[in-house]
This record gives C-alpha cells, structure tokens and sequence, in this order.
C-alpha cells in the first residue's frame, strides 16, 4: 500500500523490493548506470528500505565490450544501500542453448500448401507468436525442393511457425528440432488447450541424456490455480 504526503514523498510499507528495465538490448551499460545513480538521487530513503534491487533483462552480454559500467552500478547498489542486486540476463546468456524436439503428427494439403502438424505449439515459443519471430530448425535446407507450413496442435489462431524447405519429405513421425530455444521458451510456455509442456533432458558431461523434469496434470492443476488435486 502507498500513501503520499504533502511534500511529494512516498511511502510503501511492505515492499521488499523493486525492478527496473531501462537497458534492453544495449551493449553499452552507460545508461544502466545513469539508471542506478537517478534511483540514488530520487529515492534515496526507499533503496535504504528494500531488500533487493532487480535490473531488468535484455542485455546482451555477448557483444558487449566492456562490464565496467555493470559492475559499477552492481557494487554502487551493495556497497552504498546493502541490497541483493539481481539481473535477468536471458537470451545473451542463454539463447543459443537448447533444442525442442517434435514429431510430425499429421500432414495435409490446404490450398495447394503442404501443412505438417506438430506435437508442439508456439504457445511452447511465445517468441513466434508474440514478436512475429520464425525459429530456426535443424532440419532446415536452403535450397530443399520439399516445402511445408509447420503448424502446432492447438487451435490457437496462428499456431503456425512458418514456411520451412527440406531435402527430403516429411513423414508422420518426423523430427522436427527447434534450435536456440534456450531462452523464454521454459519461462513462458504454457499449456494452452491442455497441451503438455515438452520435458526437460540435459546431456552430460559424459555424453548421456538425462530426464530433468517431466510435466503432467498437477502441472496443469497448478498453473491454473488448483491447489487440491481434482480427479481427471
């Protein structure tokens, strides 16, 4: 709750911390910096309140040339206020790790277009859906005489992830590898239509594939606020 007084302060009891998000795709963390310095000249009383302090996300730590700004406003926030000083690196650290495996599930002609059906769904991608964004996949050949829409299984309109050219024809069964899949599609899918998420493998160090976490109906249950177990 926030109250404000004559003078234009502001109080919020109970907030145990903020996030800002001012240096989105930016490979210069100059601005992050003026961030943090702006907060310690206008809010002073609040930072010596909180707990932590989250910088947002988007950096794209991979082409950055220098850290020395992000490590000065990270030790400007600890050393001066105390805080936990958190950051949401995502796609510059991890969009170029991990797949999504699918099969192909059924395979159609729609107006002259050959449409393959996948057990996924861009609802597994929020990127394709949300920012129009068509993933690569492995199978992919720039001059494949063999043309496909790849579809998802729900009825979404617009489950689609785009038109892709193969050397070879798909068939049922098919797999299909989603690659560079490492950054929103774990915190941002969801099971639209009842359509499981895709479990987690991870390969060891010593080459084997391990199962991590495999999601089924209690998922579902919790992710739609079902805190007791309703019968199927």
């Amino acid at each position: 709750m926030a109250s404000i007084s004559n003078n234009g302060n502001t109080t919020l009891r109970g907030l145990k911390g903020i996030l800002f998000h001012t240096n989105c795709e930016s490979t210069s963390f100059n601005h992050l910096l003026k961030t943090v310095k702006h907060l310690d000249a206008h809010i002073p009383r609040l930072l010596k309140q909180i707990e932590w302090v989250n910088m947002g996300g988007g950096y794209m730590f991979d082409e950055s040339r220098s850290l020395d700004k992000f490590t000065e406003a990270v030790t400007f926030l600890k050393d001066k206020y105390n805080v936990e000083v958190f950051i949401e690196p995502g796609k510059g650290i991890v969009g170029k790790a991990g797949h999504l495996v699918s099969s192909v599930v059924d395979i159609f002609d729609s107006d002259g277009k050959n449409i393959a059906v996948l057990d996924t769904t861009v609802n597994h991608m929020p990127e394709v859906f949300e920012y129009q964004f068509k993933p690569d996949i492995m199978q992919e050949s720039e001059n494949g005489k063999y043309k496909y829409i790849l579809a998802g299984s729900t009825c979404l309109a617009g489950d689609l992830f785009g038109e892709y050219s193969f050397d070879e024809p798909l068939e049922l069964g098919s797999r299909i590898v989603f690659e560079n899949m490492g950054a929103y599609t774990l915190v941002k899918a969801n099971m639209f239509n009842g359509i499981n998420l895709p479990s987690i493998y991870v390969y060891t160090k010593d080459g084997k594939l391990e199962l991590v976490k495999k999601f089924g109906y209690e998922d579902f249950l919790s992710r739609c606020g079902v805190k007791n177990n309703v019968p199927a």
